[in-house]
Parts: C-alpha cells; structure tokens; sequence
C-alpha cells in the first residue's frame, strides 16, 4: 500500500482574516452605543475603523437622532460654565444648543454684541464678535448650525472648529440673517449677510416679535399674521400664514407633539386655543379650543385659582404646555392631544425655555 497523504484541516479564522468592509457592516449594526465605544477598544485596528470619518458619516446618517443627556434652563443650566471669560459685569445667556456645544449672548441684552461658542465637556470656548458694521443692531436670536458640509466625510458635523452661527436681525424693518462660518478666512472665520426670504404667500416682512425652538426648527413671528420659519438642517427660511381673525403679536407657544407635528397654543382673555399647520399648505387652522373656565374647573383643588391668574403659555414637554403667571411662574399643566388639565404641585417653579444638551456622536473621536 502507497502512502496516504493526509489533508490537513485549515486553520480556525481569526478576526483579523475578516475584511474591513465587513466589520464596518457589522459595527453599523450594533444598536447601543456603548457597545460602539466598547468594540473601540478592543484593539488597534476595531478603534482605527469606527474612527474612519468615512464610517462616522454613514452612521451619523443611520442615526439621526442624537444622544441628549440633558437640558440647560436659562434660569438653571445643569452644568457649571464657570469656564466662560467675563461679560463686562453682566452674566452669558443660553441661546441655542446643538450637537454637544452651546451658544451664548450677553444677558437681557437685544443689540448684536460678542457671542461665545462652548464645549462644556471640554470647558473650552470661542468668543465670536460681530462684524463692526452690526455691532449694537437690534437682534432676535442666534442659532448654531452644522458646520460646513465638506467635514461631514470627515466626521465632524459640528465642533469647536466646525460650525456657523445664524443671527436673525431687523434691519429698517426688513427681516435678515448674517452667518458666521468657523474655520475660513484669515480670522479663523467670516460673516456674510443674507435676506429672509419671503415669498407671496406672505405680506413684506417687518420686525420680528418672537423666536422659539421645536426640534430642529426655530420659530418667529411677526407684527402682521405671519410666522417665519429656520430649518436648522439646511438653514432655510419659509413662510406660513395666521388667521387673520386671530390678529396677534405675542402669546404665542411652538410645541412639539410628536411624530414632527407642531401646534401652536395661544392663551387669549377666556380661551386656550391650539392651531396646526394644514398639510400641504402654509396656513394655520384652529384645532381645538377649550374655555379657560372648563381647564381650572377639571384641577383638584382649584378653589385657589382664580381666572385672572394665568397670564401666559410656556411650553414643558412633548405635546404639553403650562398655564403661566405674568412672571412666570406654573399654575397648570395642559395636554394638547387630551385638552385636560392638572395642577402643578410646584407652583413657585418658575418655567423658561428649556435647551437640549445632546453629545457630541460618536463623542470618544471628536477632535478639534
């Protein structure tokens, strides 16, 4: 008999016989976060992987939705910003949040001054002046956007290094806005200046009135029937119409209520009204209208409520508004999708407008 040439079985795989391309597909798979993070560190090459800007732009683009660890409150902001340089004597104000950085202008003050960008996880900040030809304009707001599009491959959406900045201005009673983009010309960034586009939906814009956050959108009004809407995303403008038998210049609150849908909740002498934005059109219907008398009759206990007292809407949460003071303070939570009512047992709490703080995603890659 000859000899048998054994076959050999081949060799158990490893991780590392398995191509980049499809540890991508399985890393893109992962559902938790943290698992993301831990699969980082399991070696050299993982980690050299999911920090690839390539791998983070498409998981950015399968994950839109960020990480939110918290709110900042105007009157109590959850984190310490101690790190901020002064404000000739005065104190910063939030003006909007947006992938882990915050925004802020000089407290109580309306006229385009110094803004400071910060990282609070980093305690590092930037300081952005305004061009000298707007120093001092009447302002209505300020509002972080991503930065520019070619860091997206990089996986940068928005950093330190890497963001714009919009300000809504009133310029002889037009609407404008001017963008600060980081990280161009010779200062390290640059402004330009643009219209607020209108269109003939709508009547010649004047002042703005109002600015609130729903999501990615900012909202404004006017001292005609119109409201002005920001797409934070692709940094549009867009129009839509109020009734013009609910004439209005203030008392109204942007409230989110799920599933993208926004209302507007409008608290007048002896109503709490709700409008939503027809669909397919640029006009606001009234939904629902509930009397002021029904809403304090349904809280437990109302006997201490008297109808002269809720003066005012803030919104709260998802869908929910609160009965406010002039100055303020809570009195009654209202559910827009039910209508009903229920006393705040904190009624000293004093309500402001609440900002998210989201975490910069994937947070251990961010650089500078």
């Amino acid at each position: 008999m000859g000899d048998r040439s054994e076959i050999s079985a081949p060799p158990p795989a490893i991780e590392h016989d398995i191509p980049d391309e499809l540890l991508e597909l399985v890393f893109l798979r992962l559902l938790c976060p943290r698992s993301l993070v831990r699969a980082a560190c399991a070696c050299k090459r993982w980690r050299r992987i999911i920090a690839d800007g390539a791998f983070l732009g498409r998981l950015r683009s399968l994950r839109a939705p960020p990480l939110v660890a918290g709110h900042y409150r105007v009157d109590e902001p959850r984190l310490s910003l101690d790190f901020l340089p002064g404000c000739d004597g005065g104190s910063w104000h939030i003006a909007d949040s947006r992938g882990g950085l915050l925004v802020l202008n000089k407290c109580a003050s309306r006229r385009f001054r110094d803004l400071v960008v910060c990282d609070p996880t980093t305690r590092r900040y930037r300081v952005v002046p305004p061009p000298a030809s707007l120093r001092g304009r009447l302002y209505r707001g300020a509002f972080l956007l991503d930065g520019a599009a070619a860091d997206e491959a990089a996986g940068q959406r928005i950093s330190l290094s890497n963001f714009r900045i919009m300000i809504a201005l009133g310029l002889n009673v037009v609407a404008r806005a001017c963008v600060f983009s980081s990280g161009t010309g010779r200062d390290g960034g640059c402004w330009t200046m643009a219209p607020v586009a209108a269109d003939r939906r709508v009547k010649p814009m004047t002042e703005l009135c109002l600015a609130r956050h729903v999501g990615n959108s900012v909202y404004w009004t006017t001292l005609r029937t119109e409201i002005i809407t920001l797409d934070k995303d692709t940094a549009q403008f867009s129009c839509s119409l109020f009734p013009d038998d609910m004439y209005f210049c203030y008392g109204l609150e942007f409230v989110g209520c799920g599933g993208g849908k926004v209302s507007i909740a409008r608290l007048d002498h002896r109503d709490l009204n709700v409008f939503v934005l027809m669909q397919g059109r640029h006009e606001w219907v009234l939904e629902n209208s509930v009397p002021l008398p029904q809403l304090i009759g349904e809280v437990q206990g109302h006997g201490w409520l008297k109808l002269n007292m809720p003066k005012k809407v803030v919104s709260v949460g998802e869908g929910s508004v609160v009965l406010c003071t002039e100055k303020g303070v809570g009195l009654v939570s209202v559910d827009l999708a039910t209508m009903e009512s229920e006393r705040l047992h904190d009624g000293n709490k004093y309500y402001a407008p609440a900002y998210m703080y989201q975490l910069p995603w994937p947070f251990m890659y961010r650089s500078e």
